[in-house]
């Protein structure tokens, strides 16, 4: 059974960890790429950088700037911070994937008449890259990418705008509680909130039982687990 109530018109959809698994891929390989440049900076073994990292996540969070952190922790130049993130924006994104159930859940999305519009946040050349590698170019009505998640509240509004939508004729589907979703429920909207993916984990043991959004472990579930 279908979870899209019939007043739904337009579903906004985040890209990382909501299509594809961004912390099991990119993020692990971007942790292992900076642990090289760590290891020796502080004189540790790669491994022990690769920890280093995972564990000031876990404490402060998934949006800390942890290269940032490493360097102010260990007094290191500003020249450590820069080669280090460069080292990580150089990541080859070829190999990411969608989840397995993405393509045909949104083909059945568009076949039914919704107006499906990505948003995403970060770096507009690494964004536009992973969808091309994802092959979600021509997948959805609009694509919207903003440089941070402060700015996807602006970007919902454009939405409204644009297609001559009511907050409460729109679906937002995202892993991140202190972003889309907050944003979707505070402007009006229905919200879904993926059960996986390092925000999701960071976040879950401030969810109480009464939180407003419903959850699903993958796009079909919108559909009743819809896959064909």
């Amino acid at each position: 059974m279908s979870l899209i109530p019939s007043h739904i018109k337009a579903i906004i959809f985040d890209l990382d960890d909501t299509l594809y698994d961004c912390s099991g891929t990119l993020v692990l390989k971007s942790r292992k790429r900076a642990a090289k440049i760590i290891s020796g900076a502080i004189n540790c073994s790669e491994k022990e950088a690769l920890e280093l990292q995972l564990k000031l996540e876990e404490k402060l969070g998934p949006k800390t700037d942890i290269y940032r952190e490493i360097a102010n922790l260990y007094n290191l130049s500003d020249k450590f911070y820069k080669e280090v993130s460069k080292t990580v924006d150089a990541l080859n994104i070829k190999d990411i994937t969608l989840f397995p159930d993405v393509t045909a859940s949104i083909s059945k999305l568009k076949r039914d008449g919704y107006k499906l519009i990505l948003v995403t946040a970060g770096d507009r050349d690494l964004q536009e890259r992973k969808i091309k590698a994802l092959g979600l170019e021509r997948a959805f009505d609009e694509i919207i990418i903003t440089n941070n998640s402060s700015g996807k509240e602006k970007c919902f509004r454009e939405v409204l705008i644009k297609y001559d939508l009511k907050s409460e004729q729109v679906f937002c589907v995202g892993d991140k509680i202190k972003d889309e979703i907050e944003v979707g429920e505070n402007m009006g909207m229905l919200t879904a909130l993926m059960k996986h993916g390092r925000y999701y984990n960071f976040y879950k043991s401030k969810i109480n039982d009464r939180a407003p959004y419903m959850y699903i472990t993958k796009v079909s579930d919108l559909l009743g687990g819809y896959e064909n």
